[in-house]
């Protein structure tokens, strides 16, 4: 008896292992797939991109997908405006939410309790109620139509912020006390002790906020006109359902298309791949703090 329990246990895990390998292995194929469809597509000829197929080898492989994009379309110029934006604004965004977590670590500090409510609410609130507000406020700084109103915008964010008070409330206080001791000043204890042993913190939030800047569609919809100042992916948007960027009146081909959304990916993957173990580091740390 015990011996066929055992053998129906066995059993029984081993398709629970089988079932699930194949769920995970169905939902990865449905993501790899489209990948490898837009990048082969993208090393088509203009004839061959336009069959109606789903593509995993380009049957003549060429690049002249990719020599439209940056000749005729022009997306080099919308791939440095969202390269400045995204650098520039994930930097300010990860020294103000350091900054924000450093200062909500502290014991006491008159008005801590209004400013940890402070740095809650926004959470709450999703920008597509905010958007009339945050266009009146933007247009009154003069912010329109220029690259700034996209580095400002989601400059801090109350994840960040409470994700670096959790990192650097796990920081022995004996650390910044015996600096105290030895006469450094805050800045100085924040810079050169809390920020490189919280690394895998600051990773994750760069991340994040990389990924969310690089992708930014609605605020750059909403606040730049001039074509001279568009960003990748509205150039990618026109490129998609207009034929707005080209030089000419000829048809923009499916080749070219995939060539900028492949474009918009790969600096995406490589930070991941550079920063996948701090990243991984963050999130649990993020997960297990209270």
């Amino acid at each position: 008896m015990k011996s066929n329990q055992i053998s129906k246990s066995l059993f029984g895990r081993r398709l629970f292992v089988v079932a699930n390998t194949l769920i995970l292995l169905m939902l990865a194929l449905s993501m790899i797939v489209p990948l490898i469809n837009v990048l082969a597509v993208s090393f088509t000829t203009d004839l061959e991109s336009f069959e109606n197929t789903i593509k995993l080898f380009p049957r003549d492989p060429s690049t002249i997908g990719y020599r439209t994009l940056f000749k005729r379309v022009a997306i080099l110029h919308p791939f440095l405006n969202n390269t400045i934006v995204t650098l520039v604004g994930t930097f300010l965004h990860v020294f103000l939410a350091s900054i924000a977590g450093y200062m909500l670590t502290k014991q006491r500090f008159v008005g801590k309790a209004l400013l940890v409510l402070m740095v809650t609410i926004p959470m709450m609130i999703p920008f597509q109620m905010i958007i009339i507000p945050v266009y009146v406020m933007m247009r009154r700084l003069g912010l329109i139509d220029t690259l700034y109103s996209l580095i400002v915008i989601d400059i801090v964010a109350t994840f960040s912020i409470l994700l670096m008070k959790n990192y650097f409330e796990g920081i022995p206080i004996s650390l910044a006390e015996s600096a105290l001791m030895d006469g450094a000043r805050e800045f100085t204890i924040f810079s050169r002790i809390y920020v490189p042993l919280a690394l895998p913190g600051i990773a994750t939030i760069s991340i994040f906020q990389f990924v969310s800047r690089w992708n930014q569609f609605l605020p750059a919809v909403l606040f730049i006109n001039s074509p001279t100042k568009y960003t990748l992916q509205i150039a990618l948007r026109s490129l998609v359902v207009s034929q707005e960027l080209t030089s000419t009146t000829q048809q923009v081909a499916n080749n070219t298309r995939m060539a900028g959304i492949v474009i918009s990916i790969v600096p995406l993957i490589l930070v991941y791949i550079f920063a996948q173990k701090y990243f991984i580091k963050g999130m649990m740390t993020g997960a297990i703090k209270d």
